[in-house]
C-alpha cells in the first residue's frame, strides 16, 4: 500500500536528485562550451532532461498529497499529465535540435573541413557524470522497489541510462581528442547517438501522458487481478464488468459485481466496503473505487 511515509521517502530521493542533477547540468554545459565538444552537449542535455523529470516526480507527488474538494472529485492528477506532456514535447524539440547540430558538424567533417579538437573538461565531464549517474540510481532504485513507485522507477532507469550515455560520450570524446583530426568526426556522431536517448525519453512522456488523457484502460493483466479480488470475497458469484483508468498517479477503478438476491442491503453494503478495502489496499489509499451491486440472475 502507498502511504504518506513512502511519498515522504520518494520526495527526499528526488529532492537529492534535483540538488546533483542541477549542479552536474550546469558543469556538463559549461564543459561543453569550453571543452569544445558537440557530444558533451547533448549529454549535458541528457542531464538536463533528468532534471526535468526530477520535477515532474515531485509534482506528482505534491499532487497526490492535495486532497480532493468538492470541484475535483478525482483529485488534480491530470495537471501532472499535462506537465508531462508539455516536458515531452520541449525535450522532444531539444533532442531534435541537438541532432540537426551533430549531423551538421558531421556533414562539415566529410567534406573536409578540420573541426576544433575537444578539450580535457569535457572528458573529465563526462567521466564525472558516469561516476555521478550509477551512484543516483543505486540511490534511487531501491527507493522505488520499496515504495512501489512506477513514476520513480522510471526515474532511477533515466539516471542510468544517462550513465550509459556518458560512457558512450567518453568514449566519443577520447577518440575526437587522441586519435587524431579524423577521428574528431565521432564527436558530433556521438552527439547523434545521445540525441536518440533524449527522444526515446520524449516519446515515453509523450505516450504515456497521451494515454492518460485518453482515459487508456490498465493493461489486462491488472484488470484481472482486480476481477480476482473481487470474485474473493465471500458472496460475489460473478464479475460482469471492470473500467479502470488512470488518473495522474492514482487509480479510478468502477466494479459491476453480483450477489445473491436473498442478500440484505446492509450484507450487501459490507461486502462492497470489503472489496474497496482490498482494492485500495493492493493500489493505494488515493484509489478511486465505485461498486454496482446486482442481482445474480
Amino acid at each position: 500500500m502507498h502511504t504518506k511515509s513512502d511519498d515522504s521517502r520518494i520526495y527526499a530521493v528526488t529532492m537529492k536528485g534535483v540538488l546533483v542533477n542541477t549542479i552536474l547540468t550546469a558543469f556538463k554545459f559549461t564543459a561543453a562550451i569550453l571543452g569544445h565538444s558537440a557530444a558533451m552537449l547533448a549529454d549535458a542535455a541528457h542531464s538536463l532532461s533528468d532534471l526535468v523529470t526530477d520535477f515532474i516526480v515531485l509534482l506528482f507527488v505534491r499532487i497526490g498529497r492535495s486532497p480532493r474538494d468538492a470541484h475535483h472529485d478525482y483529485g488534480r492528477g491530470k495537471l501532472g499529465t499535462l506537465t508531462a506532456l508539455a516536458v515531452g514535447v520541449v525535450i522532444g524539440i531539444l533532442a531534435l535540435w541537438l541532432c540537426h547540430h551533430g549531423v551538421t558538424l558531421a556533414i562539415r567533417a566529410i567534406r573536409g573541413e578540420v573541426l576544433e579538437r575537444p578539450r580535457l573538461i569535457a572528458l573529465i565531464a563526462a567521466l564525472v557524470s558516469i561516476v555521478v549517474k550509477e551512484w543516483l540510481y543505486r540511490v534511487t532504485h531501491p527507493v522505488a522497489e520499496e515504495t512501489k513507485s512506477s513514476i520513480l522507477h522510471g526515474n532511477a532507469w533515466h539516471h542510468r541510462s544517462d550513465a550509459l550515455s556518458s560512457i558512450g560520450t567518453f568514449l566519443g570524446i577520447s577518440a575526437a581528442m587522441f586519435f587524431g583530426v579524423k577521428w574528431r568526426i565521432v564527436d558530433p556522431i556521438t552527439s547523434v547517438v545521445v540525441s536518440v536517448f533524449i527522444l526515446r525519453i520524449s516519446w515515453l512522456l509523450l505516450s504515456d501522458s497521451v494515454r492518460d488523457l485518453l482515459e487508456h484502460s490498465l493493461p489486462d493483466q491488472i484488470e484481472a487481478e482486480i476481477t480476482q479480488l473481487a470474485l474473493s470475497e465471500p458472496e460475489v458469484t460473478e464479475v460482469k464488468q471492470v473500467l479502470s483508468r488512470r488518473v495522474g498517479q492514482s487509480t479510478a477503478i468502477e466494479l459491476q459485481v453480483s450477489m445473491p438476491r436473498q442478500l440484505s442491503i446492509e450484507d450487501a453494503h459490507r461486502h462492497a466496503l470489503n472489496i474497496e478495502s482490498l482494492l485500495k489496499g493492493k493500489f493505494g489509499t488515493s484509489t478511486h473505487v465505485g461498486i454496482h451491486i446486482v442481482p445474480d440472475e
